[in-house]
């Protein structure tokens, strides 16, 4: 590893080249590629404001995927934006 030399006249100055420096030393992860989360129904229902009744129908209807665990079910939440996005009834009609 290199040695890093870092000159500021001022504290302001330092942290701002501290910052660029750690930036180009540490790798970052786009959000996109980071994983997906899993929520549990009562997490969906608030995020999205949808009862539980809701979600257990478009779940029986195969409009939101989940994952089952046991007994639990589990959705991710890109699953369930792309769900809602392509859900007939909440697509904005012209004219």
């Amino acid at each position: 590893m290199q040695n890093l030399l870092i000159l500021a006249d001022s504290p302001e100055a330092f942290r701002e080249l501290l910052r660029n420096s750690l930036a180009e030393l540490l790798p970052t992860t786009p959000a996109a590629t980071a994983p997906d989360t899993l929520l549990t129904i009562p997490e969906v229902c608030k995020e999205f404001g949808v009862s539980k009744t809701t979600l257990t129908e478009w779940t029986k209807n195969g409009i939101v995927p989940f994952v089952r665990l046991g007994r639990r079910m589990y959705f991710e939440r890109s699953q369930v934006l792309e769900a809602g996005r392509t859900h007939k009834k909440y697509q904005h009609r012209k004219g």
